[in-house]
């Protein structure tokens, strides 16, 4: 007739009842996390790198895009993406090694006077 004790096993078995819940979640997260680690192979999966992004204005990026032996150059806006320049990664490489973090807009900013410089020299002619 006392309601007490069955509140208290009630309360304990509901709790019992979340941590098996909870424990079947976390192994299965856990088993997850392991399958698709195996699936990405040795490389984890980081084949394609964003090296550095710089803001142009609202929803306008540029970002150095590195993937195997190249490096792209892209033009992001709200609902597209262009390729703007594909690099050679060795270039890239020399001039941003890895341990070192230069800025990506000098870098972009020389690239343009490059690339002005050669419509100039067409438009002489």
């Amino acid at each position: 007739m006392n309601g007490t004790p069955d509140m208290i096993t009630a309360g304990l078995k509901m709790i019992a009842s979340l941590g098996v819940v909870l424990a079947m979640i976390l192994a299965l997260l856990y088993g997850v996390r392991k399958l698709s680690s195996q699936r990405m192979g040795a490389s984890g999966g980081k084949r394609i790198q964003v090296l550095e992004s710089h803001y142009m204005g609202v929803k306008k990026t540029i970002s150095l895009v590195r993937v195997p032996g190249k490096v792209l150059v892209l033009g992001i806006s709200g609902d597209r993406i262009n390729l703007l320049d594909t690099l050679d990664e060795d270039i890239v490489q020399q001039e941003m090694p890895p341990g070192e973090s230069k800025s990506f807009g000098p870098m972009l900013s020389d690239r343009l006077k490059k690339i002005g410089s050669g419509f100039k020299r067409k438009e002489d002619l």
